[in-house]
């Protein structure tokens, strides 16, 4: 997936400093560059597929040089995996914004989940989900990137938040394994998007905000009644 020799060699003309360290060109330090190439790769696998988006086509799209591309992503799968990377962000941000003093387990539960479910919906991140569902089986590396950097991370992390709230007592009478916090986080996510992404990936019309409020909360009831403290 990577160059060819003669961009291997012209990435080794790189010319450096006095030192001997590599020096970048203004254009390849700038932050914007990174976000112009992750953008156009995702349009350009979204419109060719995996394997027929080349990273040239991707360059021209960015408006930079392919070294440029090669300067931040070492071939097209680590593109991908920095696609992938960056919506898993944007899904986990509420685990990381800051909690209002004394909420509890379900409050927090509760803006994570109308948070996350809104972002799965958003178009990029269904346009993302069927992108890798048609690659993954002539790539399953691809695959397994996806899982690893999307929703292995948002367990991860979600199980974290539950054993650090089971530790306060947080719906809980004692302190959950870590085994436990995944399985209670998987089950979370996994009734977070019940049909509301299938519908999504279909093209059919979302439910409206106030019912997908409602859905959420009645998630969050369920884990919870399921964990209550004895």
């Amino acid at each position: 997936m990577g160059g060819s020799m003669s961009e291997a060699n012209s990435l080794q003309a790189t010319p450096t400093d006095t030192q001997g360290h590599v020096r970048m060109p203004a254009e390849l330090s700038r932050p914007d560059k990174h976000s112009a190439i992750t953008k156009a790769a995702a349009e350009m696998f979204l419109a060719e597929g995996f394997e027929r988006a080349s990273l040239d086509q991707i360059a021209h799209r960015a408006g930079v040089s392919k070294q440029t591309i090669y300067s931040h992503f070492t071939d097209k799968q680590a593109l991908f995996r920095a696609i992938c990377a960056e919506l898993t962000e944007k899904l986990t941000i509420p685990l990381r914004k800051p909690r209002k003093a004394g909420a509890d387990l379900a409050s927090i539960l509760t803006r994570l989940g109308e948070d996350a479910l809104a972002t799965m919906l958003h178009p990029a991140a269904l346009d993302l989900h069927r992108l890798v569902l048609s690659a993954a089986a002539r790539f399953p590396d691809l695959g397994r990137t996806a899982y690893e950097v999307g929703v292995e991370r948002m367990i991860s992390d979600l199980a974290a938040l539950l054993m650090q709230r089971s530790q306060l007592r947080d719906g809980r009478a004692q302190p959950i394994s870590n085994a436990e916090a995944r399985r209670m986080a998987e089950q979370f996510i996994g009734m977070l998007r019940g049909f509301h992404q299938l519908r999504g990936l279909l093209g059919m019309p979302a439910i409206p905000a106030g019912e997908r409020k409602a859905y959420v909360r009645s998630c969050v009831e369920m884990l919870l009644r399921g964990v209550a403290p004895a």
